[in-house]
């Protein structure tokens, strides 16, 4: 089995209007460099960087997304939240890597970004 780049990815309109194509896919290119180092979680992979460009990777449902990172503030609470807030707030590295448990795009437990 490859670990091919085999995900659907969605990229948010906010995010295709904010930045260019290139861009995006950079940071998409970047995150799907990261995700094999957590290969055996079960949960969603969330790549942050300081321009607030948020990209969500879920093996189990075999998707990913490409969001404003205000999105996923508004579903993360206590030391996880402040965590995420401070990075924003100053930066210290070029990405911040996160999990939210479970699947991003399960319709009934998942976060809803509509």
């Amino acid at each position: 089995m490859t670990d091919n780049h085999e995900l659907a990815i969605d990229v948010h309109g906010l995010i295709a209007k904010s930045f260019s194509k290139e861009y995006v896919e950079a940071v998409l290119t970047d995150a799907m460099h990261i995700l094999p180092s957590y290969k055996d979680r079960q949960d969603s992979l969330v790549v942050i960087n300081a321009r607030r460009v948020a990209v969500i990777l879920d093996k189990q449902a075999q998707r990913g997304a490409v969001i404003p990172a205000d999105f996923i503030e508004q579903v993360v609470s206590g030391p996880m939240k402040e965590r995420l807030q401070a990075y924003l707030a100053s930066p210290t590295q070029v990405y911040y890597v996160m999990h939210i448990p479970g699947s991003w795009f399960a319709p009934a437990s998942g976060p809803q970004t509509q």
